[in-house]
């Protein structure tokens, strides 16, 4: 897929994308992609609150991630991967 120019990107589109990556990831994705990236959230804190060992932690925030980058440089973010 072709990076776009991010130096173009307004807040209001970059807060659209956001939504738009949310609703694509899971539950869990969404809150540990939050709470890491926004609230500093430790790895550890976070396999607790959801149950989890802190390698699942991790490989939820890389499959968010993944999700977050592909909507933000997507041209069109709302078709990027619609069964997902």
């Amino acid at each position: 897929m072709r990076r776009r120019d991010l130096s173009t990107v307004t807040i209001a589109d970059a807060e659209r994308r956001m939504v738009i990556a949310l609703g694509k990831m899971t539950a869990r994705q969404g809150d540990i992609f939050l709470s890491i990236r926004f609230d500093d959230t430790p790895y550890e804190e976070l396999a607790s609150r959801h149950g989890v060992t802190v390698d699942e932690v991790t490989a939820d925030f890389a499959r968010a991630l993944s999700m977050w980058s592909r909507c933000l440089h997507a041209r069109f973010p709302h078709l990027v991967w619609p069964w997902l």
